[in-house]
C-alpha cells in the first residue's frame, strides 16, 4: 500500500507481454535519440511496495487514479530481447504509460493529438486482461537529477492473462477441488483474485 500524496510526483505503468497482437495500435516505438519527460527507470535505490501478485485486475484503476489527480501525459512502445536467453532471439513487448500530478503536468503537443486514442486503448489492455502486478517506489529524476522530496512510483504487469478469446468470446475455465477434478456442469468465465485499487488516494490490492 502506498499514499498518493503531493511528494509522489508521477506514476508509471509497465506492461511487458510477448504476444504482438497486445500492442496497442496506436503506439509507435520510441527512438533512443528522443528525450522523456520523465526518467522513470527502477533504480537500485526502489523499494518494493506490493510484491509479485498474479491474477490482478485493473479494471478500475486507472479512473481512480485519474479522481486521485494524475494525468496520463506520455506513452510509448519498445521491443526488446528476452536477457534471460539472449542466444535464442526471443523477443517481448513493453508498453510505458506516464501519469503526472496535475501541477506538474507535461504534454508535448505530438501526444495531444493522439492522447484520447492511447488512453482507450490503455483502458482496454486493462480491462481485458489480468496481470501479475508489483509495484515500486524510487526517487524522482528529472533531467537526471534526483528532486529531493519527490517519489516516482513504477507499477510492473506482467504474466498477462486474456480475458476473451479474439473473437470477442470469454475465456472460460473448469472450477477444481482440492484434488483437482472438475466440480460443476461447464465451464465458468475466468475471475481475478485481487482488484489494484487507488481509491480513496492509496494504491493498493483489495481480495475480489
Amino acid at each position: 500500500m502506498v499514499t498518493l500524496d503531493k511528494n509522489v510526483r508521477m506514476v508509471m505503468l509497465q506492461f511487458s507481454f510477448s504476444n504482438p497482437d497486445v500492442i496497442p495500435l496506436s503506439m509507435r516505438r520510441k527512438t533512443q535519440n528522443e528525450p522523456l519527460l520523465f526518467d522513470c527507470k527502477t533504480r537500485l535505490d526502489g523499494v518494493l511496495v506490493i510484491k509479485p501478485t498474479e491474477k490482478c485486475s485493473l479494471v478500475k484503476f486507472i479512473g481512480e487514479l485519474e479522481m486521485s489527480g494524475y494525468k496520463i501525459v506520455n506513452a510509448f512502445y519498445r521491443k526488446r530481447i528476452d536477457n534471460k536467453d539472449p542466444s535464442s532471439k526471443r523477443k517481448y513487448h513493453i508498453v510505458r504509460f506516464f501519469f503526472a500530478r496535475r501541477e506538474f503536468a507535461e504534454i508535448s503537443d505530438e501526444f495531444k493529438k493522439n492522447r484520447n486514442t492511447v488512453y482507450a486503448e490503455l483502458r482496454s489492455m486493462c480491462e481485458n486482461a489480468m496481470w501479475q502486478v508489483k509495484l515500486f517506489s524510487n526517487k524522482f529524476y528529472k533531467d537526471d537529477k534526483e528532486i529531493h522530496g519527490q517519489n516516482a512510483l513504477s507499477i510492473n504487469l506482467g504474466a498477462r492473462q486474456p480475458l476473451y478469446y479474439p473473437d470477442g468470446q470469454m475465456v472460460t475455465v473448469w472450477k477444481k477441488d482440492n484434488d483437482g477434478k472438475r466440480i460443476g456442469e461447464a465451464p465458468i468465465p475466468m475471475k481475478a483474485d485481487y482488484y489494484l485499487c487507488a481509491d480513496n488516494n492509496t494504491i493498493k490490492l483489495k481480495t475480489a
